[in-house]
């Protein structure tokens, strides 16, 4: 059903949904009979379960729980709602694709920034606002009733319940429509998330402020312009008197708790609190540390805490980040039944791939040997001889040394692989490449040249020269100098995938040349 709405007194096409068009169609879609509505209609108090959540700096956020049957029927609720609402591109708060990320990003590099708090957002938007909107939208009074009625509880909207955050949303609308208004006769940006607003801009905003701009920090909401606050008192919600602050290029720049000064990124305090918490972990033990945790937060649970807390600096710096992956291995180690993904980067699967080589007496110069996917480790021949017993180690932990042997060798292939007990967790696979390596492609060489302590990984770009065949081996000829040590090294593709194994060069060699990873291939299925 198409109806033309008055929502907040402009008209709008609306489609209604078939499950709204009435009473006896919600109920059914609902599945709800009259004996368990007249439940709901009358004890929809006993539905719900009150506790309260840690926040920062030692405050707590009031939640109002339904139980299972009561959450579910405002799922269904807001399921069609939100089919109804049309969000604009300035909420971030409650929306699919959006996030905090995305509503810092809105406001990145801006050198002057206004935060902005609601007062006790859920709480404000009653009943009859609810029932108010719904009727707007041009649902019949029984249907409008009813759903007022289910999702809400002791005359206003809960925190906790499924279908408050779009209703919030939908009772926002004009309240949006308004400040965005005000920001562009600004020159501000303005975005929302839930109860926190944000205007921001490249010159002072004092077209928001009554007589002149606030020093930095937390200053008075009797400071901005009438016309913003007549805004907020119009749409029926309160500025947290707590909670304004203005921030300009010399201080810091926050927007819902995420830095936005160059780039993106959490509160150093926060990588700094996950530290402190694994720390304590390691150092008394998870039922000390768990002690301690109950003790300051309440009944939470230091794990589930603490996977949240990773997960959250994961979405906003990226899962390769060295940052999020340190943090991450130190919580795998202390919570091994509780891991989490690790996913590493190109450059550090290349990085932790490719391992130093040496005899263990030090007899032999230093070579290169890394892992390949399906094949094992890897390395040139000429690096194993002519002794047998060698060791091997990443420049990381070069006092973590294993021993190696020969598995096999082919000195005229200049090919060996290396038996090895090295747990799977310290090292990465490279994968063959799908393609063999053509004239002019570009490849990167991988290695330990002339090797010694502080040096990591080098790598080396060059492309491919010629492609020669010598005594029947299929050789790839490259431009970049492949020094002594890199010998048994990667020769990589752009895409990461092995494509050779470095053979031998140098200024003494005058060519540089690399085995074809299909001689490899071909050798270890002939034998």
């Amino acid at each position: 059903m198409t109806y033309w709405g008055a929502l907040f007194g402009k008209p709008i096409r609306i489609t209604i949904p078939p499950e709204f068009a009435n009473e006896a169609a919600l109920l059914a879609y609902l599945g709800l009979g009259p004996n368990e509505l007249k439940k709901i209609w009358y004890f929809r108090a006993r539905m719900y379960r009150h506790f309260s959540i840690a926040k920062a700096q030692n405050k707590v956020r009031l939640i109002s729980a339904p139980d299972e049957r009561l959450k579910f029927l405002q799922h269904k609720i807001a399921e069609k709602l939100t089919d109804l609402y049309r969000p604009r591109k300035q909420v971030h708060g409650f929306v699919a694709g959006k996030s905090v990320k995305t509503n810092a990003l809105a406001h990145l590099g801006r050198r002057f920034v206004v935060n902005i708090d609601l007062k006790d957002f859920f709480p404000t938007i009653t009943q009859k606002r609810v029932a108010g909107l719904l009727l707007s939208l041009g649902l019949d009074n029984q249907v409008t009733t009813l759903i007022a009625h289910i999702c809400c509880n002791d005359g206003n909207l809960p925190q906790g319940a499924p279908s408050s955050p779009v209703i919030s949303n939908m009772i926002c609308f004009r309240l949006d429509k308004k400040l965005l208004g005000i920001a562009k006769e600004a020159r501000c940006v303005y975005t929302r998330y839930a109860d926190d607003i944000t205007f921001s801009s490249h010159q002072p905003p004092t077209a928001l402020f009554e007589v002149a701009l606030p020093p930095a920090g937390r200053f008075s909401p009797d400071l901005f312009t009438p016309k913003l606050l007549e805004v907020f008192q119009q749409n029926g919600v309160a500025i947290n008197p707590n909670k304004t602050h203005y921030a300009d290029r010399n201080s810091r720049r926050i927007v819902t708790g995420l830095k936005i000064n160059e780039l993106v990124n959490v509160d150093r305090r926060f990588v700094r609190n996950i530290r402190a918490a694994l720390h304590a972990v390691e150092a008394q033990g998870i039922v000390e540390a768990q002690k301690t945790f109950q003790e300051k937060y309440g009944g939470s649970s230091l794990v589930a805490h603490l996977q949240g807390k990773i997960s959250f600096l994961s979405h906003i710096r990226g899962q390769s980040d060295p940052v999020v992956r340190s943090v991450t291995l130190r919580f795998n180690k202390c919570f091994p039944k509780h891991l989490i993904k690790v996913t590493p980067t190109p450059s550090e699967i290349r990085d932790r791939s490719a391992w130093v080589i040496e005899d263990k007496n030090g007899d032999v110069v230093q070579g290169t040997a890394f892992f390949l996917k399906d094949i094992g480790l890897v390395t040139a021949a000429h690096c194993v001889e002519p002794n047998t017993e060698f060791q091997i180690y990443h420049p990381s932990k070069p006092a973590n040394k294993f021993a190696v042997r020969v598995k096999k060798k082919c000195t005229h292939r200049d090919l060996a692989l290396l038996e090895h007990e090295i747990p799977a967790t310290e090292f990465f696979e490279l994968a063959r490449s799908l393609n063999a390596a053509s004239q002019g492609d570009q490849l990167t060489a991988v290695g330990y040249p002339c090797f010694g302590p502080g040096d990591g990984v080098n790598t080396r770009l060059g492309t491919v020269s010629s492609l020669p065949v010598k005594r029947d081996v299929k050789l790839i000829e490259v431009t970049q100098t492949l020094t002594q040590g890199m010998s048994g090294g990667p020769l990589l593709d752009a895409n990461n995938g092995v494509v050779g194994v470095i053979h031998k060069g140098g200024p003494e060699e005058g060519r540089n040349f690399a085995i074809a990873i299909e001689v490899l291939s071909e050798w270890i299925e002939s034998s």
